[in-house]
């Protein structure tokens, strides 16, 4: 995929995925330096991403270089503090001074990052449909009522401002009437596909869509979405898996197993293994 026509986030993408493969090889160096360079591309886009990178800094002893990592994922992305305090890959560096700085200044930069939104009004009302969603599948209560006002809102907050990143885990509990001509699915599917299209919206955005739909059609996977139960939801044809999945922007299978070490069905062979 080295395409001229290629988007901001494929080319976003590549780089990053070469970081993640250089840092599990302990290339630190090389890791770093690509992900500075995909952050040129996208500043904002992934706090793990970002924390990564803090930690291929980190592991080359460079203290200031990862302080301003983490601190742009705060300020950039609103990277979750929860997340900051539990990040696994930081853990052998936490007696550095740098970890109680930003610890002690968090709200600090969380107020950049709210300061700098065109609308934080709406930024807060989705992290409150977030938590009603949240809330009635933790509780217990009828989640019917709920999803139906959250997407109605969402519809109409998209509509106005644009998609929103969080509103997809609204939208994925819509999941089960995914291809139909609906009042969520005739607004959504065209919109998304045009977002795509413009290179504002990742190809991948409908790829587990199409694995949940593809599984309770036919019991398997198109694109290995389901990455723990591969024995329970087998990819059709999977020795076109990893076309499959370039053609939506997403690595291949290889590379899940390497970067996150996810187990790959027995039947998935491929000479790029080694990376």
């Amino acid at each position: 995929m080295h395409s001229q026509n290629q988007s901001n986030f494929e080319k976003y993408d590549e780089l990053v995925w070469k970081a993640m493969i250089q840092y599990k090889t302990k290339d630190y160096k090389s890791s770093l330096n690509n992900f500075k360079q995909a952050f040129k591309i996208l500043p904002n886009d992934s706090e793990d991403d970002h924390f990564y990178a803090a930690a291929a800094a980190l592991n080359l002893n460079n203290d200031s270089e990862a302080e301003k990592l983490i601190i742009e994922s705060i300020e950039l992305i609103n990277a979750s503090k929860n997340y900051f305090l539990n990040f696994e890959e930081f853990n052998s560096f936490r007696s550095r001074k740098l970890f109680e700085t930003i610890s002690n200044n968090y709200e600090e930069y969380q107020k950049t990052f709210f300061k700098n939104l065109s609308h934080p009004e709406i930024y807060e009302e989705i992290e409150t449909l977030f938590r009603k969603d949240q809330e009635v599948r933790n509780n217990g209560n009828s989640m019917l009522e709920t999803d139906e006002k959250n997407i109605n809102r969402l519809i109409e907050i998209t509509k106005e401002y644009g998609w929103q990143e969080k509103g997809w885990i609204i939208l994925w509990h819509q999941r089960g009437t995914y291809g139909e001509n609906n009042n969520v699915w005739s607004f959504f599917k065209p919109y998304i596909d045009q977002q795509i299209r413009e290179g504002k919206i990742r190809k991948d955005f409908w790829a587990r869509f199409e694995d949940e739909k593809s599984i309770q059609k036919y019991g398997k996977q198109l694109y290995g979405m389901y990455w723990s139960q591969y024995k329970e939801w087998p990819i059709i044809d999977i020795e076109n898996v990893d076309k499959r999945r370039e053609s939506v922007g997403l690595p291949p299978l290889w590379y899940m197993n390497k970067v996150y070490g996810i187990n790959l069905p027995k039947e998935y062979k491929t000479t790029a293994n080694s990376g």
